[in-house]
């Protein structure tokens, strides 16, 4: 058989491996950002004020805030440490509220034109509210974050219940009152810082100024030298190059300054440093005692610092034709200071010149506080170990520089000036601030200003008009009339419990003259009925049932029908007098009404008179 033998076949040449690219590189920051932007989508944030801060800003905007920050940091750093010397407090204290209230409250409310952090005004009721709980001083550190919790809560709680329309009936002449006795007190109180002796504790007016004087004798020479020259220091710098950062290079050169002092032989009391030790989280203590003395001063600090922030933030939104949500707002310091007390800081609220600062460095979004926060923070932890060499006496003078600016001569003259209720309000609160305690002085206040408020929405003054031959309304004495009349009495505006009073004048109008049979009350006008209102009618209807006379209403709305047929008034007067306002023809009631009132008296000769309230024809007339 023949044999078949296979050739072997040439091994076909490997085609040449060309050389490997290198491997792709991922970019872990475009993933993250389309993440992000996934879970942002998939989840309703809409219920959360800083999701827009939570989205990539445009690099304009990073910019801005940014430079903005670094210029709120600069003023925030040295004005913390101050404000943790009003409050009896150590430094870290106000830094640590500065840089985690600043970066926490924008999350929260959304709005870049409150800077939330430490401020004088409120500092001052720090120190009084820990004094007013009668701990001794080393023990007064430990109960500062609950302080401050409560504080938070307090705003929580108002934002909750929608506190803001209360804050609107008070007069911002109290705030002008309570800044001014706080910036007197805040002087003061810093005299023996300035002075090198210490007076214990005092937490009125006159009891700081008693016992500075009577310690005047322990003056200590070198630290009257060197508050003396941080005054001329500052002045200096305020006149010459204004530009600067006058609080900051003050301070820096007066602790070289100091050197030379304690070269010299010269000693003076520094501010106390703090370590990384120092620090802590989640330190509260609580004590159902400590919670009930320091209840009273941390409510009037929660109200100081909502009433004193939102103006602040009303004022500076205004400028760029913007409003704030006050609700919001007071949301935001709560939860601001609910992080500052976890983190071992004081009260937050609006601050004033941060804020103007702020505005006026461009910032661009909320963006802007959360950089100044984390600036602070960095500050604290490279440069803060300089702070124990700041002469007490140096700062101090900062401090009275700082107090003296809040006392606003404009304002005062305002409100001493305009009118009697607001003269009487700032001398109540002012007045009560450095006479007692000041987080009193802020209740005394807010009371005289609802107070005087409600007498002026209570207690309208109506006067009698008639119809002339020619058809003008004009104003009539009060004579005795021979034939029976119908008296149409307009409730115009609310109606609530603080404005009951209009009845009782027109019964008063009512008894002097015996010749009205009917009273048509119109309702037309009338808003916000309320229990005490529907009393009242019912009592003006039992007064005129037993002297003979009689009730129609006319001109009530959907609303005040509800309120007046659920409080049973109605059906005391009767239905077939009571008429309903019909909104295609508004003068309907008034005349079925009228129509009524004929037939009660049996006779068409009934004189009708109208009673309006003067003070609204007055506002009418000079309108027109």
């Amino acid at each position: 058989m023949p044999t078949h033998v296979t050739e072997p076949v040439a091994a076909m040449p490997e085609p040449k491996s060309e050389p490997s690219s290198p491997p792709r590189k991922r970019r872990w920051g475009r993933i993250l950002r389309y993440w992000g932007r996934g879970v942002l989508n998939a989840v309703n944030l809409d219920w959360f004020p800083g999701r827009r801060m939570l989205r990539k800003p445009p690099k304009a905007t990073l910019a801005a805030d940014a430079k903005a920050g670094v210029n709120v940091a600069l003023l925030a750093f040295p004005q913390s440490i101050a404000y943790s010397l009003i409050a009896g407090l150590p430094p870290q204290f106000g830094l640590m509220s500065s840089a985690v209230g600043s970066a926490t409250g924008p999350f929260f409310s959304g709005s870049r034109f409150i800077v939330l952090g430490p401020t004088n005004a409120t500092a001052i009721l720090m120190l009084t509210g820990l004094a007013a709980t009668g701990l001794p001083p080393e023990q007064r550190l430990a109960a500062v974050p609950l302080f401050v919790l409560m504080v938070g809560a307090f705003m929580i709680l108002g934002a909750i219940l929608r506190a803001s329309l209360l804050i609107n009936y008070i007069s911002r002449t109290v705030v002008t009152g309570y800044i001014t006795a706080a910036a007197a007190l805040i002087f003061v109180n810093q005299i023996q810082n300035t002075l090198g002796f210490n007076i214990g504790d005092a937490s009125t007016f006159l009891g700081i100024v008693t016992r500075t004087v009577m310690a005047l004798p322990q003056t200590h020479l070198p630290e009257l030298g060197m508050a003396t020259a941080t005054l001329l220091t500052n002045w200096a710098l305020l006149r010459w190059v204004p530009k600067l950062p006058n609080v900051a290079v003050t301070i820096v050169l007066m602790a070289a300054l100091g050197f030379g002092f304690e070269y010299l032989g010269w000693h003076l009391g520094y501010l106390s440093g703090f370590s990384l030790g120092d620090l802590g989280f989640l330190r509260a203590e609580f004590d159902f005692d400590l919670v009930g003395a320091l209840a009273g001063p941390a409510l009037a600090l929660a109200f100081v610092s909502v009433l004193e922030g939102t103006s602040i933030g009303k004022t500076i939104a205004s400028k760029s034709g913007r409003r704030i949500d006050v609700n919001q707002e007071m949301y935001a310091m709560g939860l601001s200071n609910a992080a500052s007390a976890a983190f071992g800081g004081m009260n937050s609220s609006g601050s004033l010149t941060r804020s103007v600062l702020s505005d006026s460095s461009g910032a661009k979004s909320p963006l802007t506080s959360v950089f100044a926060g984390l600036f602070v923070l960095v500050l604290m932890f490279t440069i803060g170990f300089g702070i124990k060499y700041i002469p007490t006496s140096a700062l101090a003078i900062v401090v009275m520089g700082i107090a003296w600016s809040l006392i606003n001569q404009h304002n005062i003259m305002m409100a001493l000036r305009t009118t009697r209720s607001d003269t009487m309000v700032f001398l109540v609160t002012c007045g009560s601030a450095l006479l007692l305690q000041i987080d009193l002085a802020i209740y005394l206040g807010a009371f005289t200003s609802i107070i005087l408020f409600l007498r002026k929405a209570g207690t309208p003054e109506l006067v009698e008009y008639n119809f002339t031959e020619d058809g003008q309304l004009t104003e009539r004495g009060r004579r005795r009339r021979s034939v029976p009349g119908i008296s149409i009495m307009h409730a115009e505006g609310d109606l609530f419990f603080g404005s009951t009073d209009i009845f009782d004048q027109q019964i008063r109008q009512i008894i002097k003259d015996p010749s009205l049979k009917v009273i048509v009350l119109r309702l037309k006008n009338a808003r916000n009925l309320d229990a005490t209102a529907a009393a009242a009618i019912s009592e003006l209807h039992g007064f005129l049932q037993k002297s003979g006379r009689h009730l129609v209403i006319s001109g009530a709305n959907r609303e005040v029908t509800r309120v007046l047929g659920n409080a049973g008034t109605i059906k005391a007067i009767g239905e077939e007098n009571f008429f309903q306002e019909v909104l295609t023809n508004p003068t309907l009631s008034t005349r079925d009404a009228l129509k009524r009132a004929t037939e009660i008296l049996g006779r068409r000769d009934a004189e009708v008179r109208i009673f309006i309230d003067q003070n609204r024809q007055k506002e009418k007339s000079s309108e027109g």
